[in-house]
């Protein structure tokens, strides 16, 4: 553990204990608050624009290097936040990083939040957005998709929408800490309760309730998990050994190799939730992202027909 990760998790683990002496509504206020602050550093080497497309915003971070490549290799990417908070100024710093290690296109997808827009406008948004890129001439062949926690959830739900619907999947996904059963009833829940720094059940159980309710939880679209994965493109998932949502990513993995889908799995001994996305402060979180780049950079370059295997297995 780096020391940036000892005092991190201590920051982190008091801040929880401080939310939740409030009450639920005023810890959205201030989460949604502390979250949607820029606190992203200038990158002179990236570009970044604001857009709206097909009535969704979203974010270009692309290298300057980049910038007038004819078929760049795009990232569609879904932020964290328990489906409540986040936005292009949490996740920029990352996003900045993978850019540059990846040569590629990050799309930071600014969907609709709940529980002003609960289930399914962000996976509306999500698969709107999708078909207007390829409807713009951007071929599937260009494209990878990736998310961490909830974004995870919904970028999962999405290719499997998209391959149900028969439409052309990315080449490549890539999860960090994905938030894919919101019955949050895994071992994991119970097990890592003592050790995860930011999240617990209370949290995500309120932001669950917040997104859908009860009686659809246990939907695929909702909890993702319990829907088939055949079909998927390869796959990286980076999660932690300490978090609550560890069997999330634990079991995403194993039903994927069960179906024939190529993936890889990295764990983390003790970096907190979701740990890739702070890349401005931990030396574990640019190591996992310069991994992601290399995955990236295998499969986009390859740009090979999703579902095809390629690369190597390594759990």
């Amino acid at each position: 553990m780096s020391w940036q990760n000892f005092f991190l998790s201590l920051f982190l683990k008091r801040s929880q204990r401080q939310l939740m002496r409030l009450s639920a509504q005023h810890r959205l206020q201030r989460t949604r608050k502390w979250m949607a602050l820029n606190r992203s550093k200038p990158d002179p080497a990236v570009q970044v624009r604001a857009e709206v497309i097909a009535g969704v915003p979203v974010e270009w971070v692309v290298p300057q290097a980049l910038a007038t490549q004819n078929k760049p290799v795009i990232c569609v990417y879904f932020h964290g936040g328990g489906f409540v908070m986040g936005g292009p100024n949490s996740h920029r710093d990352m996003a900045c990083y993978l850019a540059k290690k990846a040569g590629v296109w990050m799309l930071m997808v600014d969907y609709r939040l709940a529980p002003e827009h609960p289930f399914p406008a962000a996976l509306e948004d999500a698969s709107v957005l999708y078909q207007e890129i390829l409807r713009c001439g951007i071929e599937a062949s260009q494209l990878v998709m990736g998310g961490d926690s909830a974004g995870g959830n919904l970028a999962l739900a999405t290719l499997q929408f998209l391959r149900d619907s028969d439409l052309p999947l990315p080449v490549a996904m890539f999860y960090f800490s994905p938030w894919l059963d919101l019955r949050n009833t895994s071992p994991s829940h119970q097990r890592n309760a003592s050790s995860d720094a930011m999240l617990n059940a209370s949290l995500l159980n309120e932001s669950a309730q917040s997104y859908a309710p009860d009686m659809l939880r246990g939907h695929v679209k909702v909890s993702p998990l319990l829907g088939g994965m055949s079909g998927l493109p390869p796959c990286l998932i980076v999660a932690s050994a300490c978090e609550v949502l560890q069997d999330d990513a634990l079991f995403l993995r194993d039903k994927l190799q069960t179906s024939g889908v190529v993936v890889s799995y990295q764990e983390s001994a003790k970096a907190p939730h979701a740990f890739p996305v702070l890349a401005s402060w931990l030396p574990e979180a640019r190591a996992a992202l310069d991994d992601t780049a290399l995955f990236i950079r295998q499969h986009g370059m390859a740009a090979k027909p999703a579902g095809q295997a390629s690369g190597e297995q390594r759990s």
